[in-house]
């Protein structure tokens, strides 16, 4: 059975997508995991820096919650080897009519469940808030992955986060778990960053990540190649920095 995570902050600008698709390509990459990601952020850029032109989808994540499409059949397979259920702009366009469908918070879950014995891992990268598309992702997955950029703000978002998460354990009886907090968007040569790892460290505990990822370009660049950041700079500060996330998650 495939392990579960969404990687979840109602914040945009975390790194929420760089973290999913960077740790999807690196479980295969390093460790021969069988992963599927799931593109539920109508941005849809987890599926497109893996290279997925998301404007000539086919049969899209926004057909498996309609019941219009099974999930085999929006599975896009890349070049890194992560297997991808993409989405783009018109899934937003169907929030209003999927928010009224019989049993909407367990869409996800019911769609993933005929395929689950078929990955190791499926992640889920999740939009910036808390609609209907992220409590089913939250509501599919067993853990979920904080990131957390360094900043006054990232700091401040940690007490809705961890609502939003009581309120699915509550409200909707779902146990869902903190993998962990991770940093991003790191840089050790800034106060505020230091400030911000030591708050975050006090607050989570053994639930934060001991890696850190940095502030580098890089990271950024190599969505436009269409590539993980372990083809595009693969010896460089982000892929030494991800490569360890990779190697933390499979400890879990």
């Amino acid at each position: 059975m495939a392990h579960k995570l969404a990687i979840f902050n109602m914040k945009g600008g975390v790194g929420k997508s760089t973290t999913t698709y960077n740790l999807a390509a690196g479980l295969v990459k390093f460790h021969q995991q069988r992963v599927l990601l799931i593109d539920i952020d109508p941005q849809g850029n987890s599926a497109a820096s893996l290279g997925i032109q998301i404007w000539q989808l086919g049969p899209q994540l926004k057909d498996v919650l309609q019941r219009q499409s099974s999930i085999q059949e929006t599975i896009v397979p890349t070049s890194s080897g992560v297997d991808v259920v993409p989405s783009n702009i018109l899934l937003a366009e169907e929030e209003i009519p999927i928010s009224g469908l019989p049993g909407r918070e367990l869409l996800l879950r019911k769609a993933i469940a005929p395929i689950e014995k078929q990955y190791d891992f499926i992640l889920i990268d999740c939009p910036p808030n808390v609609g209907v598309f992220a409590v089913n992702a939250l509501m599919a997955a067993e853990k979920v992955i904080i990131p957390v950029d360094m900043s006054y703000l990232g700091l401040l978002g940690i007490q809705g986060i961890e609502r939003a998460l009581t309120l699915v354990r509550e409200y909707l009886d779902h146990p869902i778990e903190v993998a962990g907090a991770l940093a991003t968007r790191y840089d050790g040569r800034n106060n505020l960053s230091k400030e911000v790892l030591a708050s975050l460290t006090d607050h989570f505990g053994d639930r934060m990540f001991e890696t850190l990822i940095p502030e580098t370009v890089k990271l950024r660049e190599a969505p436009s190649h269409g590539q993980s950041i372990f083809e595009y700079d693969p010896s460089g500060s982000g892929a030494k920095a991800y490569q360890s996330l990779v190697n933390e998650v499979m400890a879990l």
